[in-house]
């Protein structure tokens, strides 16, 4: 178990046109030799949602050092560097979650030389990996930077337990029962592992397991994603993560998905994506190399940001070269929706009006609901954190004392009563608790956010739920009196509690 606290900052408000509701479309257009192309208008655009032509309402053209022009009223303009500011922020992400160890290796190694050859004055750069956030403290010491990612190691789950054996997509398959097929035939592997005929309850039992393991697993990975594009966000300069994974199904939180990235697109961070799995080949249709947009997060998280997806390349080297840039030139489109939310995912396609050999990357979605509106860029634990009302899904309890800093908050939480998964032998889950203090006029004058990833054993869970999990966090500030607000969420379930109290600091 271990944990990591950062201080809380709420999502910048965005904002829009009265009662409209606009989808962004980040959109490089990149000529025969993969430059970015430049100076095209709106007309020179034609955008489809599901297949029907939709108008573009907004419009405008980025480049590094800014929005260069367009429709004033688009939000996510680039921001320009301060003078004396550093050029570029570099993130390298490592999926250690999702990563065996050789294709980790490959990539370590290729982001290594990157760092010590790439690298250019006035760069800063930080490491992090999917399993352990924290503050990002960014380092223009390639030396130092090389040492953090030699020290990073694989935490992937192993499958080969699993009879008869499957990878997550066909888990994904069989679970929300889109393919009998798939179904039929691992029943027929069955017999070969268990030596017998198999029913689909014996089937279903391990992949509802796998795609479990593969969700929570999923889940921490992308919000740790979305923490470093928070903390991102707030940079002068250019802002690029390099996001390497052998890969990133997301299955069924294509909705998670669709708010990082608008959040991304918001705080101008690209995001460019690696495969560290190299060129492959595979025997299986159901491989985890999905052409289908919504279970390739690695694909869909460069698109929706106007990033880069590297793969099927064995030059990892080269791929750090290629994605250690943010596109010289950006469009971003912009439409409202015609018709309800249906709440489902919906293909976008952007094409040129005249006939030209220039490629066009776009956002590959979105989901056709409030979420992926830019104004709901923020998660429900931020609009849980900003609500007074209170909220019990989890079984926690609040409390606060007043100290001469401050305000102590602790969280006192019965595990017995949590949703756990069984990971590696042991009881997995991820915990999130975010305190703060507002004053008279409802501004946050004092918060902080805590992650706690838990990987208990039997004993330690039992000792644990005989009594309580507790955890505590200190928030400073000078005296007055303040709505002290706290909200936990699991990282499993997504259930939230929150509780509110008012507090006089002396």
């Amino acid at each position: 178990m271990h944990g990591w606290t950062v201080p809380y900052e709420p999502p910048p408000p965005i904002t829009l046109r009265t009662g409209v509701t606009l989808v962004e479309v980040p959109v490089v257009v990149r000529d025969s030799k993969g430059r970015a192309v430049s100076g095209l208008t709106r007309g020179d655009f034609e955008l489809y949602d599901s297949g029907k032509k939709q108008a573009i309402t907004a419009f405008s053209e980025h480049d590094s050092a800014g929005e260069r022009g367009g429709d004033p009223a688009s939000p996510a303009a680039i921001s320009k560097a301060k003078g004396g500011a550093p050029a570029r922020f570099l993130a390298f992400f490592f999926d250690d979650l999702h990563t065996p160890a050789p294709d980790l290796q490959a990539a370590k190694d290729a982001a290594v030389k990157f760092v010590k050859t790439g690298l250019k004055p006035g760069d800063r750069a930080v490491v992090v990996r999917a399993s352990e956030g924290g503050d990002h403290a960014f380092s223009g010491d390639a030396s130092k930077l090389a040492e953090e990612i030699g020290r990073i190691w694989t935490r992937e789950r192993v499958d080969e337990v699993y009879c008869p054996h499957m990878v997550p997509y066909e888990a994904y398959l069989i679970v929300n029962h889109l393919d009998n097929e798939v179904l039929r035939a691992k029943m027929g592997a069955c017999y070969l592992c268990m030596h017998r005929a198999c029913s689909e309850f014996e089937v279903e039992g391990p992949a509802r397991e796998l795609w479990e393991q593969t969700l929570f697993q999923t889940t921490i990975s992308l919000h740790a994603v979305e923490s470093l594009v928070d903390g991102m966000s707030r940079l002068p300069g250019q802002r690029i993560i390099l996001l390497a994974s052998s890969t990133l199904f997301t299955g069924n939180r294509e909705a998670d998905l669709g708010s990082l990235m608008t959040k991304a697109l918001h705080g101008n961070v690209v995001i460019n994506t690696l495969d560290a799995r190299r060129m492959y080949v595979t025997s299986s249709r159901y491989s985890l190399k999905i052409q289908d947009p919504q279970g390739d997060g690695l694909g869909a998280l460069a698109a929706g940001t106007g990033g880069t997806f590297f793969h099927n390349n064995n030059d990892l080297a080269e791929g750090y070269r290629r994605l250690g840039m943010a596109p010289e030139t950006m469009y971003v489109l912009g439409f409202s929706p015609t018709g309800a939310a249906d709440g489902r995912f919906h293909k976008l396609k952007v094409q040129l009006t005249a006939s030209t050999q220039y490629a066009v990357q776009e956002r590959l979605g979105y989901m056709a609901s409030a979420q992926d509106a830019p104004e709901a860029a923020s998660s429900r634990l931020d609009d849980a954190v900003a609500s007074s009302h209170p909220i019990a899904d989890l079984p926690v309890r609040f409390s606060w004392e007043t100290t001469a800093q401050g305000v102590s908050v602790v969280m006192h939480l019965d595990l017995s009563h949590m949703h756990f998964l069984n990971w590696q032998g042991r009881r997995a889950q991820r915990l999130t608790i975010v305190a703060t203090l507002r004053d008279s006029r409802g501004q946050i004058v004092a918060g902080k956010r805590s992650e706690f990833e838990l990987n208990l054993t039997d004993a330690t869970f039992a000792e644990l739920s005989r009594t309580t999990f507790t955890a505590s966090m200190t928030l400073d500030a000078p005296p007055g009196s303040y709505a002290a607000r706290a909200v936990a969420e699991d990282g499993l379930d997504r259930k939230l509690s929150a509780a509110s109290e008012e507090v006089r600091v002396k």
